[in-house]
């Protein structure tokens, strides 16, 4: 039950969070993260808490860097393979081998494999910690995909040094040879058996698929175990983890579109589930970061307070001196090695990059990594190491916080005038589209388009111009009828019985100006009766001729009335042909009429409309919702991926696409879940 509180406490404590942040928006999440943890470690339970980091990297860093993965931007990623070598490689072993001499003369009490123990263990940067530091800042788009490529890959650099490092302190000798190939295996050996992973639970995804067993019962769990099991491979094979689920991510990114197409309302269901998770992990992790910190301190209590400021110091000496490293790095074209044209061309960008080198979770998880005991003894220096990565993440965190918004502007945050104006862009965008699809029947397509109409949202219904277009389109059916009447009798009669139930049906809203026309009309008819009845006769002797039937003379024989009779079919059957002729014409022009006076004043108006003629016409039929719900799914799609576009083409900021993103989400789960229903 311990461990039930537990979680139950970090959750509310990243809740709450959440909670304060939207009231004080100018300072980042992460923060009131850490301070939420900070207080949650007063309480018995969390007393000298320390994190499990074998536990952490599995159950929560795993799925996140996962997550982060499969949404890398693919075309950025292939174009950074020099950024991703230069500063996850070669930039992380420069750092922990400098920073590591660096705090060995600064402290030469502390040995020189301890001290790059402590370089490696502050090496590595947090994508976590950089997202949330700086969500509203606008970060020129290079500088921002460099430090995410960087903060996704080099957590591998750091862990390798790291261990190398302990090997050689607690053996005593250190082999260049030995190093190198345990730092292969486990960079390339990573990557490699992620991709492996990867595409072996994405071809599993794909079978469950084609065997039409992709529920979200199925594919759900398949989803959030896979990263926590390619951690464990890769591990087994003393590979990185986090290398192999990074890279699976990237994968499984790759061929996300292929779930999407084919199990969409399913990979709502995932995608909606892994943000849930991601935000709540998130949450968690920072949460985290501020329970251990009370317990970090507690440790250093022994410690005099001589050695205490000069920790401080050094803490300070070793983040500047990163800084420095990194600006230097970028300074002189070193990011991208196997290029003409420099990543960073300026002192602004070069800085931007050294200070967002931001420091996280993954540094303290491996700090406490460091064992307890050496041979029965106390680990040297653990406590002082541990104490000054602390302080480094802290100073990480702070100083881009102060820093960039002084340097940069802060995003514009979308209001609402602008979030609906790009969410009727996207709705009429998709409209259009199933419009212009050919072979679709109009009833589907208005059933759709009904759908999407109801997105914009836009408020009171005015019953005036429903009224204006009802009449209108009341006007369209008269006018189809009278179009699809030929001239003979039995046409006219028809016609006269077609335009008393016309005028008669309480459901008819025209104008009294046109049933006044229609009661002239059946005045007229009924003055031409006897006419009428006669040609009528003709009509049916003519058919009896043909059938070679007797003539109706007025007696009862048996022959007499099968003529009748027959007259009677024919004439029952050119009503169901010709209703059904007027009842095509008036629907495809009513839709027509819609279409062309469609426009974002009476959006809500015409959908009405829309919908009832669409009524009035399936009144009686069975609907295909197979079919409707595949339409709907491809609407969908097409608002995607105008959102992606805008988004591309950069109309539209990272925080206005995620919106619009999710809304689509929220609308696709409950119009499924209606076609399901029904």
């Amino acid at each position: 039950m311990e461990a039930f509180y537990s979680v139950t406490l970090l959750i509310v404590a990243a809740l709450i969070s959440n909670i304060i942040s939207s009231t004080f928006d100018k300072i980042p999440l992460t923060f009131f993260e850490i301070a939420s943890g900070f207080a949650l470690s007063f309480l018995p339970i969390f007393h000298n808490y320390s994190l499990e980091p074998e536990m952490f990297m599995l159950c929560i860093i795993a799925p996140m860097l996962y997550m982060d993965g499969s949404r890398t931007d693919m075309s950025r990623f292939r174009n950074s393979l020099g950024q991703l070598f230069s500063m996850a490689v070669f930039l992380a072993i420069v750092t922990a081998v400098i920073m590591g001499f660096v705090f060995h003369a600064l402290l030469p009490i502390v040995p020189i494999t301890l001290s790059i123990v402590l370089a490696a263990i502050i090496t590595p940067t947090d994508s976590l910690a950089f997202s949330s530091v700086t969500q509203d800042i606008k970060i020129p788009k290079d500088v921002s995909g460099a430090l995410e490529t960087e903060s996704l890959f080099n957590d591998a650099s750091g862990i390798v040094i790291f261990n190398l490092a302990i090997v050689a302190y607690v053996t005593g000798q250190f082999s260049l040879t030995s190093g190198l190939s345990n730092f292969a295996i486990s960079f390339f050996g990573g990557i490699i058996v992620g991709l492996i992973a990867g595409r072996i639970f994405s071809s599993l995804q794909d079978f469950l698929i084609s065997k039409s067993m992709d529920t979200s019962t199925v594919l759900l769990p398949l989803s959030l175990m896979s990263p926590i099991a390619i951690y464990l491979i890769a591990e087994w094979f003393h590979a990185s983890g986090i290398l192999a689920v990074v890279s699976a991510g990237i994968l499984q990114g790759l061929f996300s579109n292929r779930l999407r197409l084919t199990a969409t309302d399913v990979q709502l269901v995932i995608n909606s589930s892994w943000q849930v998770v991601n935000n709540l992990l998130s949450g968690i992790v920072f949460v985290l970061l501020g329970v251990t910190i009370p317990t970090v301190i507690s440790q250093m209590t022994s410690v005099t307070n001589h050695l205490l400021v000069e920790l401080l110091l050094l803490s300070v000496v070793l983040y500047v001196g990163m800084l420095v490293i990194r600006f230097l790095w970028t300074r002189f074209n070193l990011v991208r090695l196997q290029t003409d044209h420099p990543a960073f061309n300026s002192s602004k960008d070069s800085f931007i990059v050294a200070i967002g080198g931001i420091h996280g979770t993954i540094t303290l998880s491996m700090a406490l990594s460091i064992p307890y005991t050496l041979s029965g003894r106390a680990f040297p220096f653990r406590d002082e190491i541990i104490f000054v990565a602390t302080v480094v993440i802290l100073l990480s965190l702070i100083v881009p916080t102060i820093i960039l918004p002084l340097m940069l502007d802060r995003k514009a945050k979308p209001d609402e005038a602008t979030f609906n104006s790009f969410r009727n862009q996207m709705v009429d965008y998709a409209s259009n589209r199933v419009k212009q699809a050919p072979n679709i029947e109009i009833a589907d397509r208005n059933y759709v388009l009904d759908m999407l109409a109801s997105q914009k949202k836009t408020g009171h219904t005015d019953s005036k111009k429903i009224r204006v277009i009802m009449n209108e389109i009341n006007n369209i059916q008269y006018q189809a009828m009278m179009d699809s009447l030929g001239n003979s009798e039995t046409d006219k009669r028809i016609a006269n019985m077609l335009s008393r139930r016309f005028v008669a049906n309480p459901d008819t809203n025209g104008g009294f100006g046109q049933k006044i026309k229609l009661t002239l009309r059946l005045l007229s008819s009924r003055r031409r009766s006897k006419k009428v009845r006669q040609k009528i006769t003709d009509y049916r002797n003519s058919v009896a001729a043909k059938k070679q039937l007797p003539e109706p003379n007025g007696d009862n024989t048996p022959n007499n009335k099968n003529a009748l009779f027959t007259s009677r079919v024919e004439f029952s059957k050119r009503i169901g042909e010709l209703r059904q002729n007027i009842d095509d014409i008036s629907f495809k022009r009513t839709n027509e009429y819609l279409d062309s006076i469609e426009s974002d004043d009476n959006v809500s108006e015409v959908a009405f409309a829309r919908s009832a003629v669409t009524f009035r016409r399936n009144r009686g039929n069975s609907q295909n919702t197979a079919y409707q719900k595949d339409l709907l799914i491809t609407a969908l799609q097409y608002e995607y991926q105008f959102v992606s576009t805008q988004f591309k083409q950069e109309k539209i900021d990272k925080t206005l696409s995620d919106r619009l993103n999710q809304s689509i989400a929220t609308d696709q789960m409950v119009y499924l879940q209606s076609l399901d229903g029904d």
